[in-house]
């Protein structure tokens, strides 16, 4: 019996320490569950900005780049090898700075037999010109003859014509004279006109060589520009952009070789937020930070693409631009909107995002606590928010982070 009433009593004492356990564990996950309104924060670990209200500039701020509006694409202007690479991408260059040699042993083999051709082609036409001439000349003089011929017939006619009315010449005679001067008539229209046809035919002979001569010299001209394009000049004056080619490498006609962007006219393009662009308009103006200076502009166009999340805006540039701008600098540009009147608006607290209501400690008179307020916004206006409802000008809030304190209704600052 005294063993029985042992076993009952070990049983009781572990059930009373197992209820004790149990009602401790719910005790504390209850203090740590429910809210706490005495927070202690210091005030240096905090950021405190006040409520302000009155007209607030409304600009929308993008990161980009400057980019040409001038570009020149150089590209291989037949098959070719690259020989020898004088300039690097981000080089300052001037129209005449010569990039590149190319190389091509066939075309100057081309060259040098366009040269012959021609060579051989004018000789020919000087030649053809100095027998046509021969051959004129020798018409010319047959024709003279012909003339001096007549001349006598006609002289021998009219001679024998008192003299046949007489007798003292026959009959016979005298018509032998006249069928001789008619004759030399019809043989001198002859060569008269045999002469007009040899040298329109001789004209149209030259015209002929000429033609051929002058296309020789287009062939000639164009193997020369080829050869003359195997050196690659930048053309404009600008910076070298990029240079997709290695020495050595072997490249076809119209292949690109670099890219120059003119430094005189540049634009400025900037990444603005797809919410933020649809109250961007065309004509708006801007201004851009090069770091160097701060230039203005105006917005020309927005491209209708979003990529990324992002709205591609271009910025024409219409002030002189610093000595340190260039293709493809960073800059910063904001561009204005307009002017929101009598705005409430508050420095932008850690985590808040545009048009959403969300939650913020506001300071009570005493500047020593702050309870949650719920708060509706609006806009970001740089480094500030528009405020629509839940706080009046000359409130204060924190805006630093507070997520870890979100559980918590009041907050007590200590200094």
């Amino acid at each position: 019996m005294d063993i029985k009433k042992s076993i009952q009593v070990k049983k009781v004492s572990w059930i009373k320490r197992l209820a004790l356990i149990s009602c401790v564990l719910v005790f504390v996950g209850w203090q740590f569950s429910r809210p706490s309104s005495d927070v202690k924060i210091g005030r240096s670990e905090i950021s405190i900005a006040s409520v302000q209200q009155n007209d607030l500039p409304f600009t929308i701020s993008g990161f980009g780049k400057l980019v040409s509006k001038n570009k020149r694409l150089l590209t291989a202007p037949t098959v070719a090898t690259v020989e020898e690479i004088l300039v690097l991408p981000g080089t300052q260059v001037t129209a005449d700075t010569v990039i590149m040699k190319l190389r091509n042993p066939d075309l100057l083999l081309q060259v040098n037999n366009a040269q012959m051709e021609l060579i051989r082609h004018n000789a020919s036409l000087r030649e053809l010109i100095v027998n046509q001439k021969s051959e004129y000349l020798s018409y010319q003089a047959n024709l003279v003859r012909i003339n001096a011929d007549l001349a006598a017939a006609e002289l021998k006619v009219e001679a024998q014509t008192g003299l046949a009315s007489k007798g003292i010449v026959s009959a016979l005679e005298f018509k032998r004279s006249k069928l001789m001067e008619e004759q030399l008539k019809k043989q001198r229209a002859i060569e008269q006109q045999r002469l007009s046809h040899l040298e329109t035919a001789q004209q149209e002979k030259i015209a002929i060589q000429g033609q051929f001569a002058k296309q020789l010299e287009a062939n000639l001209a164009l193997k020369l520009s080829l050869q003359a394009g195997l050196v690659i000049h930048a053309d404009i004056e600008g910076v070298l952009q990029s240079l997709p080619v290695t020495l050595g490498q072997s490249v076809t006609a119209g292949e690109q070789l670099a890219l120059v962007a003119s430094s005189k006219t540049m634009m400025a393009q900037l990444q603005i937020p797809q919410g933020d662009a649809q109250d961007i308009a065309i004509g708006h103006e801007a201004e851009i930070n090069t770091r160097g200076a701060l230039v203005r502009g105006v917005v020309y166009r927005i491209d209708p693409v979003i990529t990324n999340g992002s709205v591609l805006i271009d910025i024409d540039i219409t002030e002189s631009l610093p000595a340190n701008a260039r293709p493809e600098l960073k800059v910063e540009g904001k561009v204005e909107i307009g002017v929101l009147s009598n705005a409430l608006y508050v420095k932008k607290p850690v985590g808040v995002q545009a048009n959403s209501s969300q939650k913020l400690f506001a300071l009570l008179a005493n500047k020593q606590s702050a309870i949650q307020r719920t708060m509706k916004f609006g806009r970001i206006i740089g480094n500030n928010i528009e405020l629509l409802s839940g706080a009046s000008a000359g409130e204060q809030f924190i805006v630093s982070d507070t997520t870890y304190f979100q559980q918590k209704q009041t907050m007590i600052i200590t200094d």
